[in-house]
C-alpha cells in the first residue's frame, strides 16, 4: 500500500483478530485511493477470513478493483474462485467471459482459468472436465491442483499408473506446506499466498499433503 504506517496498522489489527477495525480501515483507504491494488488486494482477502467468510462480499470488491484496474487478471479470476461459494456455480455470463478472458492472458493465468472452469464442469461434463485439465497443463506446467485433479480423475476411471503419475508431477510442484503449530510469519492478506493455498495448490497444508502422499501409495 502506499501509506504503509496505514498497512502495518491494519496487518496489526488482523494478527489481534480486530477484523471489523481493519475492514472499515480498508474499505475507508480504497474509497480515497482506489488505483492502489493492494489496498484492494488486501480487502479482497480480509473478506474471506473468519469472522467474514463472505465470498459474495469478496467477488464485489473484485469486481470494484477489476474497475479501476482492468488488466489485474488476478481479479476475475478470484470472482471465477468466489462465485460458486455464495452462488452454486457459475452462470453462463461468467463461463462466457473466462473463456472470452482466457484467450487474452498469459499462460499462467489461461492455465487458472481452465483450472476454474474445469472445477465448474466435473458433474456436468466429464470429456470436457478432462480437456479443461490437459488445457491447463499445456499452458502452464508449474501448478499442482490440474495434475492432482487429473490424475485422481483418471485413478477413478482404472487407469491407476497414469493418474498416480500425474500425481505425482503436481506433487513436485508444491512451493511450501504450512505445518499446524509453527508459526511461518505468513502475511494472512497476501493476495499471491491466498491464490497459491486455495486455488492452484502450490501452497498446502500439511493433511493436504498427506493426502498427495497416500494417493501415490495406492
Amino acid at each position: 500500500m502506499v501509506d504503509e504506517e496505514l498497512q502495518k496498522q491494519i496487518t496489526a489489527l488482523v494478527m489481534e483478530r480486530k477484523m471489523e477495525t481493519a475492514e472499515r480501515l480498508l474499505i475507508d483507504y480504497v474509497e480515497q485511493n482506489p488505483y492502489d491494488t493492494e489496498g484492494w488486494n488486501r480487502l479482497i482477502v480480509l473478506e474471506t477470513l473468519t469472522p467474514f467468510e463472505d465470498y459474495e462480499q469478496a467477488a464485489d470488491f473484485a469486481r470494484d478493483a477489476l474497475y479501476y484496474h482492468p488488466t489485474n487478471l488476478l481479479y476475475f479470476i478470484l470472482i471465477l474462485s468466489f462465485t460458486p461459494w455464495y452462488q452454486g456455480e457459475l452462470d453462463d455470463e461468467l463461463v462466457e467471459q473466462a473463456e472470452e478472458v482466457q484467450h487474452k492472458a498469459d499462460p499462467e493465468i489461461a492455465s487458472i482459468i481452465s483450472l476454474l472452469l474445469a472445477d465448474h464442469y466435473q458433474s456436468k461434463d466429464k470429456a470436457h472436465y478432462e480437456f479443461l485439465l490437459k488445457r491447463s497443463i499445456q499452458d502452464y506446467p508449474y501448478i499442482v491442483r490440474n495434475y492432482t485433479d487429473l490424475g485422481q480423475h483418471y485413478m477413478g476411471y482404472g487407469k491407476k499408473e497414469l493418474g498416480k503419475a500425474l500425481v505425482k508431477k503436481g506433487f513436485a510442484n508444491v512451493k511450501f506446506v504450512y505445518i499446524e503449530g509453527v508459526d511461518n510469519n505468513h502475511d494472512d492478506l497476501d493476495i499471491i499466498r491466498y491464490i497459491n493455498e486455495m486455488i492452484t495448490g502450490v501452497f498446502t497444508t500439511e493433511y493436504s499433503y498427506r493426502d498427495l502422499e497416500n494417493l501415490l501409495q495406492k
